[in-house]
């Protein structure tokens, strides 16, 4: 080693010394004194130097960095750019960058590491994602994606190996991963539902194409599963919570409305279902920017639901939800129950017991089988049963059992509601029973009738805000709906608590200027109110429901009578003055309807025919104490005064109609 280095410092003394005769020829700008160089010196020189010491000094030189006056350590000099016109240095801060093969490396490895392993390297690079990493991972993530695209069957090892990155503990490794694996799931699901096999099903012979399929579909069902467990775990987070967990618990919500959209036939629904109702069954909503889409979702499964098994899922999950909340959720969840369309071909009181059953034919129109056609036929029932459980038919018998299940649950949900007596919850409950309280059986009807009187004789009739009036119109057709769904029933209940209810508040109704306009109507905002007022989703409008309530206590139940008919007219009148020109119009109509069932309306049209004695006490809300009978209707010749023409020729007509009665 001493004579190696011995050696090497000789060649470059020498070295040294060529090179200062050389610099001292180019002082003087000519080679004349140079001489001729001995052979020995052009050995030495040629030969005797090795090439390799000369490049390591340059290399050596090369790598020093430059030394910047006034600069901190940890920045370096770029490619100078230019300003103005001017060309000026270019300082850019040093970054610590990881060896691009070493990550490749560990990508690779990622699959064969044991799940504490993976869980550990992924922790470590939770603070140094780079540019170069994210756009890596995202490669890495769409190579996988590509793979499982192209052969699901073959590559369930890639969807095993993403499933897994979207459990890491790394924010952007779950956060792509999650995404890519929505339209995956979406592709790659099938339009039935994968059961787990039996252990016959295990033991018998099968083909490699079917050992194949079957591989794929428990590995799918695996997958799968470890999916939505995911998902649940990172929705379930608060909204005061850190912004990653809020982030990733917002777009694990998005993933499983989307996955839910198209494959809510497939295994594990219960659990998706369970994960879109906790997030919005929640009293404020405002705060979660993902609920207002997940509500829209859980409506369009009502509405496409025409089998009725996905619907059941979902009330009797939000049954339980809402219960453990002690029904502090906002109106907005419960009138997701008015987009149940499954119900509304549903009529629990008539079941066409001949359509279920089969027709037995008689002997003699029975066709002659053979002992071995009775076997095919037998056979042949038995894969057409098969046939329909695998494409999952749903046959009236069962849709029916489910329209019962979703009727019960839905009316038992309101009863309890209502019993809570959660103020906030009065008016969508109301809304739906208007709306479902007709298929109401016998056992629930005395509990209703109860609740609502008792919310009537709570409010006060004698000053009613615009909000209260379509609450005591509400319970009224809700009332009187319940009723006539048990009218064959020989029992007599008596409804005059709600027709009274509904006497008293026709001034009010009248006087309403939103009388004719729904939640769906374009307004403009009061200039003079600040509060921010959000109306509730109202199925029906305030005429609407007035209609209905007038055909219920006349024509629909036995609560009319002559002198309520009378006493009702009059204030029809009165109100008439002020209602829009579409519910005028429809009130004329009902008019003209009542006098057909009561004839002796028409004296009211006149002064000279009297039908009792005394005056008519119009303050009163009692129909027996205002003596309607000695009413006149000098609101007749006011509205054939009336600016619609329609309207004008209604009231004559019905002018004209009493003058032929009293002749």
């Amino acid at each position: 080693m001493a004579r190696k280095k011995r050696s090497q410092e000789a060649i470059l003394e020498r070295t040294n010394k060529k090179r200062r005769q050389e610099d001292a020829l180019l002082e003087s700008g000519t080679f004349e004194d140079a001489g001729e160089l001995s052979d020995s010196m052009i050995y030495e020189s040629t030969v005797a130097i090795p090439k390799k010491a000369w490049d390591d000094e340059e290399q050596d030189y090369e790598l020093v960095p430059r030394k910047i006056k006034d600069v901190e350590e940890d920045m370096v000099e770029g490619l100078p750019i230019k300003i103005n016109g001017k060309v000026e240095r270019n300082l850019v801060k040093q970054t610590k960058k990881k060896d691009i093969h070493q990550q490749k490396e560990t990508n690779l490895e990622i699959n064969e590491q044991p799940d504490a392993e993976l869980d550990e390297s992924q922790s470590s690079d939770e603070e140094e994602d780079t540019e170069e990493r994210i756009i890596e991972l995202k490669e890495d993530i769409a190579d996988l994606v590509e793979k499982i695209m192209e052969d699901p069957e073959e590559n369930t090892m890639a969807l095993t190996r993403l499933c897994k990155m979207a459990g890491s503990r790394n924010p952007n490794t779950a956060k792509f991963s999650i995404l890519a694996l929505v339209p995956v799931f979406n592709s790659i699901i099938p339009g039935y539902r994968i059961r787990p096999l039996t252990d016959l099903e295990k033991k018998e012979k099968i083909s490699k194409e079917v050992a194949k399929l079957r591989t794929f579909e428990q590995n799918l069902v695996q997958n799968y599963k470890s999916y939505v467990e995911i998902l649940k775990n990172l929705s379930r987070v608060a909204n005061n919570d850190t912004s990653i967990k809020v982030n990733l618990g917002v777009l694990a919500t998005q993933a499983a409305l989307r996955i839910i959209s198209n494959a809510s036939h497939f295994n594990f629904r219960a659990d998706i279902f369970t994960l879109i109702l906790r997030r919005i069954c929640k009293p404020n909503l405002a705060a979660d920017p993902i609920a207002h889409q997940a509500i829209e979702t859980i409506e369009g499964l009502f509405n496409a639901d025409d089998e009725g098994g996905i619907s059941l899922d979902i009330v009797r999950i939000l049954c339980k939800i809402m219960k453990v909340r002690n029904y502090n959720i906002e109106e907005s969840v419960l009138n997701m129950l008015l987009s149940l369309d499954v119900l509304h071909d549903y009529d629990p009181n008539t079941k066409d017991d001949d359509s279920l059953t089969p027709m037995k034919l008689k002997k003699k129109d029975r066709v002659h089988l053979s002992k071995k056609q009775r076997k095919m036929r037998k056979e042949m029932k038995e894969i057409e049963k098969e046939m329909e459980q695998a494409e999952q038919v749903v046959s009236a018998e069962e849709r029916e059992k489910n329209q019962s299940q979703i009727l019960k649950s839905v009316l038992a949900l309101y009863l309890n509601i209502l019993r809570n007596k959660s103020v906030k919850l009065i008016g969508p409950v109301l809304e739906g029973l208007a709306k479902f309280g007709n298929m109401a059986n016998f056992d629930l009807l005395g509990d209703f009738l109860v609740i609502m009187k008792e919310i009537i004789n709570d409010t006060e009739l004698d000053s009613l805000s615009p909000e209260e009036v379509r609450k005591v119109l509400l319970c009224i057709v809700s009332a009187f709906s319940i009723v006539s769904n048990n009218s064959n029933m020989k029992i007599s209940i008596d409804l005059t608590t709600f027709a009274d209810a509904l006497y008293s508040i026709l001034p009010y109704v009248s006087l309403d200027a939103d009388i004719e306009l729904s939640y769906k109507s374009l307004r403009l905002a009061d200039p003079l109110n600040n509060e921010i007022i959000k109306p509730s989703v109202n199925v029906s409008t305030k005429a609407e429901l007035l209609l209905k309530a007038l055909d219920h206590v006349f024509f629909r139940s036995k609560s009319g009578s002559k002198q309520r008919a009378a006493a009702y007219t009059k204030r029809l009148y009165t109100c008439m003055q002020h209602t829009p020109e579409k519910t005028t119009i429809a009130l004329l109509k009902f008019i003209d309807k009542l006098m057909n069932k009561y004839p002796e309306l028409c004296g009211l049209y006149s002064t000279e025919d009297r039908i009792a004695n005394g005056n008519f006490n119009m303050e009163t809300d009692v129909v027996s104490r205002s003596n309607p009978d000695a009413a006149t209707l000098w609101e007749h010749t006011i509205l054939t005064k009336h600016y619609c023409p329609t309207v004008v020729k209604g009231v004559r007509s019905l002018g004209t109609r009493s003058k032929e009665y009293s002749k």
